[in-house]
């Protein structure tokens, strides 16, 4: 049986922020802001809470959850990695950051977030340093020029670190 990371909502909560930001259509942002703030996403539940008890239409709603790239529709894991994709990082060998992360958390286009939970990759515009190019950062440790090997060396050492058991990941796949 594999572990769900949905996240259990407290519908008495999102009431509470319905009432306290508001009801109307201009409330969308700062809504789906608290529901993210505590939740670390958007969950379909608190979503329909909203649409269930304010002036927002589902259609709205979506729309503004799509558009903003500040909003998740899928549960985040315990720890973030970041892989650049600006410029500097891009021309300098990003994509082989990606294959090697994702290969380490057995990831592929449809998931993004590894399937017990630990870690969460997203590919970024810039994080500013590209001096450092190709960056990948890993919760709030940035770590740069990098090679797929050296990527994959910093997430098992941060792994470590953290108590996350990484290799069991892979290890279906490797027998």
């Amino acid at each position: 049986m594999e572990k769900t990371l949905e996240a259990k909502v407290d519908e008495k909560l999102v009431m509470s922020w319905i009432d306290k930001i508001g009801r109307e259509a201009s409330a969308s942002v700062p809504l789906l802001q608290a529901i993210q703030s505590e939740y670390g996403y958007l969950p379909r539940e608190a979503m329909d809470i909203v649409v269930d008890n304010t002036e927002i239409t589902g259609k709205q709603l979506f729309g503004v959850a799509t558009f903003y790239a500040q909003f998740r529709l899928r549960p985040v894991g315990r720890h973030m990695v970041k892989i650049c994709h600006g410029t500097a990082c891009h021309v300098r060998g990003a994509d082989r950051l990606d294959t090697s992360v994702n290969m380490t958390l057995d990831l592929n286009e449809e998931r993004d977030t590894a399937a017990d939970g630990s870690y969460t990759v997203e590919q970024v515009a810039c994080v500013g340093c590209c001096s450092m190019a190709p960056v990948m950062v890993i919760d709030e440790e940035v770590h740069g020029e990098l090679t797929g090997a050296d990527a994959k060396k910093r997430l098992t050492k941060h792994a470590k670190s953290v108590d996350e058991d990484i290799k069991s990941l892979t290890a279906k796949k490797e027998q």
